[in-house]
């Protein structure tokens, strides 16, 4: 995707109701940075402890100008002369290629080689397993029973309302979740009592409404994960596992929340994994990236039986697929490098270490190794499956000047925090080169404090 520039943003009336306000607080700080997003800002250390809210309301014209210019955020810096003119120079950007800088995810930002292109974790499409079926326990008519029991006076959704939500969902509902819908469409209100009691009867979910389900593809479940933080897991399914180890497919349909208000959302699941069972309930957890922990095998043994699957072990972030070489762990670069390696981190260690042993990977796809931890960064280049890489400074010269930058690379990176900008920039701007895409640029943005 192209950056696209609005005059909004350059225009400096959109910032000078910010500027203004850390110039209130610290009259004396001439020169500072920060960044602000659509969603999220950073880097305003001067904030007061009362001060949160005014610094949110100044930030609206800015994140207003990011929305028209399509435009995550923006990092900037400021710098005020003795006589009130202002200069704010924005980030460098290119026209050919994007960089994505989110506030406190990566100081360096994250710049995306190939325009539209998700992380591997997120390019997973489910698998259907042709023995796999309905749970033996699963129940409509006992679980709907029960439920009636349970809720007397509770308004279920109508024929057509059933019929017009899975219009919009666009698959047949469950069965068991249609029995649910029949009893409850959990309309409560501001009447928290009943909603408290609807939760205990559904077995600890807060049922959204018929509103509120969606397929997770739809929902508001990951959407906005920084393409660094997805490159991170793998999307690993093994031969037990009851739930696949997926981002967000539209076969897990979220209905609503567990517990109420704890952000992990309840969903039923259409496609599980060779261990499950098809109409399974599984909790997408707002801590994790990638994957479900399954709740329950049905609605029907959870709500009618009681019966809660305990959280077991997730081979997304796990070896042997995800790998982290630190100093002290009795994990060698050999013992890691397996063919179902496909994310390796090398923190700070006692020596630097030879990659030659990852030559051939059939999976490998992201590296990310803290600066020194590498013995000849030029081996990088023989990784031919990477796809992100997030490195040092110095590696990446070393890389730059050997062209040796893997052509399958959708996304680089520097490694650290509180780097020079001008230095991350110059790697960006050699690999945006490297491309053939267009060389970065700076705007300077320039006004006075006083109208």
């Amino acid at each position: 995707m192209e950056p696209t520039e609005s005059h909004e943003l350059t225009d400096f009336a959109t910032w000078r109701t910010l500027i203004q306000l850390v110039n209130t607080w610290e009259p004396r700080l001439s020169e500072w940075k920060a960044s602000v997003g659509r969603g999220v800002i950073g880097g305003f250390v001067m904030t007061p402890d009362d001060g949160y809210l005014d610094l949110m309301r100044a930030c609206e014209p800015v994140k207003h100008a990011l929305r028209k210019a399509d435009r995550d955020s923006v990092d900037f810096a400021v710098r005020i002369a003795d006589d009130g003119r202002v200069s704010i120079t924005l980030a460098a950007e290119s026209t050919t290629h994007q960089i994505v800088r989110v506030p406190g995810i990566n100081s360096a930002g994250t710049l995306l080689l190939v325009p539209d292109r998700d992380p591997a974790p997120a390019r997973q499409k489910p698998a259907f397993f042709s023995d796999v079926r309905t749970a033996p326990s699963a129940d409509p008519e006992l679980l709907e029973d029960v439920l009636r029991e349970r809720m007397p006076g509770a308004v279920g959704a109508s024929a057509d309302e059933l019929a017009d939500l899975e219009e919009r969902i666009g698959r047949p509902l469950p069965d068991e979740l249609r029995a649910v819908l029949r009893v409850t469409k959990a309309d409560y209100g501001t009447d928290w009592n009943l909603e408290n009691k609807e939760t205990e009867a559904l077995g600890g979910i807060c049922l959204f409404g018929l509103h509120g389900i969606e397929s997770a593809s739809n929902a508001d479940v990951r959407k906005g994960l920084p393409f660094d933080v997805l490159v991170g897991v793998a999307a690993v399914t093994n031969l037990d596992s009851a739930v696949q180890g997926l981002v967000d497919p539209p076969d897990w349909v979220v209905i609503g929340d567990l517990g109420g208000g704890s952000g992990d959302w309840v969903a039923l699941d259409l496609a599980p994994g060779p261990a499950g069972h098809i109409g399974q309930l599984v909790v997408i957890s707002h801590e994790a990236e990638i994957g479900a922990e399954l709740l329950a095998e049905s609605f029907t043994d959870l709500v009618v039986h009681g019966n809660a699957k305990e959280a077991t072990e997730d081979a997304c972030t796990s070896p042997p697929a995800v790998v982290r070489l630190v100093a002290g762990s009795n994990m060698t670069i050999e013992a890691a490098a397996t063919t179902a390696l496909e994310v390796l981190t090398i923190g700070r260690s006692d020596a630097p270490t030879d990659l030659t042993p990852l030559v051939g990977l059939p999976r490998l796809r992201t590296l990310r190794a803290a600066p020194g931890t590498i013995a000849a960064p030029h081996v990088i280049g023989e990784l031919d499956q990477l796809e992100y890489l997030e490195i040092g400074l110095a590696e990446w010269k070393t890389l730059l000047e050997a062209d040796a930058v893997p052509s399958s690379l959708l996304a680089a990176s520097v490694y650290g925090y509180g780097l020079p900008r001008a230095d991350v920039d110059h790697v960006f701007d050699e690999l945006i080169r490297h491309c053939g895409g267009a060389p970065l640029t700076t705007q300077m943005i320039v006004g006075k404090l006083t109208a």
